[in-house]
């Protein structure tokens, strides 16, 4: 069962494909503002590098949010046209779990953090069970300090994401094992796809997770 996966929600843009719980190919790359236009010829690639034709691809799993504005509809609107011209269906997928989903096989909660704008982050906790994560709290827009609040009550997680520098002060009390990174997501975008393909839509029903709107803060300020 070949899945592609599709990620634009980062600085990357990140495709895979995987079948039977195998990831195949992936091509993780920063495209800037030729993301759009780029996007179709990375899939190409990786297609032509496993000789496989499109028309293979039984479901498209794609990051639906949050993270960039313009990544999420970017990677949304292409997974959508993809799946209608080939009738098949979409997977919705966070990106807050997507960027940990290879923590998976810890024992350990994982906070995972995604930079928002200043002193803003898009966070959720995760306590991984070998096969998915579970979450304990939602995926939320907030300030780093109040989701910092929340971590404090588990001292045990290793909170996870981007640009993690940027909060130095808010997690600054936090004895939390810290891990910053830019995971490249386009193969584990296709096994969690493989995982979650019971939740698979149609192509018009996909839509994007932002969690706030666009260059607006949250009504209540921390």
């Amino acid at each position: 069962m070949p899945v592609l996966g599709i990620d634009c929600t980062s600085r990357s843009t990140n495709v895979g494909i995987s079948a039977d719980g195998i990831i195949l190919n992936e091509i993780n790359a920063d495209l800037g503002r030729q993301q759009s236009s780029k996007l179709p010829l990375l899939v190409e690639g990786l297609l032509s590098e496993l000789s496989m034709d499109i028309s293979e691809i039984e479901f498209i799993a794609v990051a639906k949010g949050p993270g960039y504005y313009t990544g999420i509809r970017t990677g949304i609107a292409y997974a959508a046209a993809l799946a209608r011209a080939l009738k098949i269906k979409v997977i919705p997928l966070s990106s807050l779990e997507l960027s940990v989903y290879d923590m998976r096989g810890n024992i350990i909660p994982v906070a995972s953090v995604i930079k928002a704008r200043q002193n803003f982050i898009y966070g959720a906790l995760y306590f991984p069970d070998g096969e998915r994560m579970k979450l304990q709290i939602y995926p939320t827009f907030c300030s780093a300090a109040m989701f910092a609040k929340h971590l404090a009550k588990y001292p045990e997680a290793v909170i996870v994401g981007n640009d993690l520098e940027t909060y130095a002060k808010e997690f600054f009390t936090l004895t939390n094992k810290k891990l910053s990174r830019d995971t490249k997501t386009g193969g584990q975008a296709a096994l969690m796809g493989e995982y979650y393909k019971n939740i698979s839509v149609q192509p018009e029903e996909i839509r994007g997770e932002y969690l706030r709107e666009p260059d607006i803060g949250p009504t209540v300020q921390y």
